[in-house]
């Protein structure tokens, strides 16, 4: 499981550096595969209830139906294809680059043991971090929903090393309808602000 977590660092590290929503909506592609691949390995294989919910989740919701949903948006609303999540400056990419240090340094702490479990709650909490951050930094509508998507996969990742049993299936069944109603939600909002964004154009150009 190591190598899908640095894979996942990385994908939460590229779309900070490249500054494009592709890159982006890519990104939180491979996290949704990322994360279903871990829970397999979580899973020990074993087919069950729970783990059928987290596989309609993880694969068909967070890798295919969210960034496909909002690809179609931004692509049909002609969106602008740089998108910087953070400011595109040294200041910006170090403070990502520290964040994921300190994310690794408190899993030192939560989690003494070395080994999986400690290396996953370093992941999400850098996850968790940097999606915050994107949020707190994000300057248009479009990085904001970003940083919401990836708070959201942190969360998800974080839940995939933490419940058990019932109690499991009882919180993704929970998470399952929030991603889904999130899903319409982060698409209605786009559609309409690029809805609102034509507007003016369209008067000036009636009065014309």
């Amino acid at each position: 499981m190591t190598g899908l977590l640095i894979a996942f660092v990385i994908t939460l590290l590229v779309p900070v550096f490249v500054g494009t929503w592709r890159t982006s909506l890519l990104g939180l592609a491979v996290q949704g595969a990322l994360m279903a691949s871990i829970a397999v390995h979580h899973g020990g294989g074993v087919l069950s209830l729970s783990i059928a919910l987290s596989m309609f989740e993880l694969v068909a919701l967070r890798t295919v139906a969210l960034p496909l949903a909002l690809y179609l948006v931004l692509r049909t609303g002609d969106s602008p294809a740089r998108n910087d999540v953070i400011a595109p400056n040294l200041f910006s990419w170090a403070m990502a680059l520290a964040l994921i240090v300190v994310a690794f340094r408190t899993a030192d702490v939560l989690v003494p043991a070395e080994g999986d479990e400690q290396l996953l709650v370093a992941v999400a909490s850098a996850a968790l971090l940097l999606g915050m951050f994107v949020l707190a930094t994000g300057r248009g509508e479009v990085s904001q929903v970003i940083g919401l998507m990836r708070l959201e996969n942190a969360i998800a990742l974080f839940e995939l090393g933490s419940a058990s049993g019932h109690e499991a299936l009882a919180f993704r069944l929970g998470q399952t309808t929030i991603l889904q109603v999130s899903i319409g939600f982060y698409r209605w909002y786009l559609i309409g602000l690029a809805r609102d964004e034509s507007t003016p154009g369209a008067a000036e150009t009636t009065a014309l």
